[in-house]
């Protein structure tokens, strides 16, 4: 549940940069994030850069990168849940045979 509302605050930041057509240096905009940490994890990441003046755009390709780097991890906790759901199963089983 709690990805979700991230994403969903990911998407809000996101869209309001789009919207401003703050895709790059020169539609720099300024930006006070309603979700800071959010907002703070994409500016770690690149997806938002900062042009030193409190301005701020958004770097499509980066945030590319950034969703890929998120849907891999993602993935891979799905991959681990099922591995773990299933040896907990097996071993209800077994234990039920005995």
């Amino acid at each position: 549940m709690q990805g979700m509302l991230i994403g969903a605050r990911r998407r809000r930041i996101v869209n309001d940069f789009v919207a401003a057509g703050a895709t790059s240096p020169a539609t720099a905009i300024s930006y006070v994030p309603a979700e800071s940490a959010t907002f703070r994890r994409l500016r770690g990441y690149g997806a938002i850069v900062d042009d030193g003046q409190g301005r701020y755009h958004l770097d499509v390709e980066r945030l590319g990168a950034f969703r890929g780097a998120v849907r891999r991890r993602a993935a891979a906790v799905a991959g681990a849940t099922g591995l773990l759901a299933s040896a907990a199963a097996a071993m209800t089983v077994f234990a039920l045979a005995e």
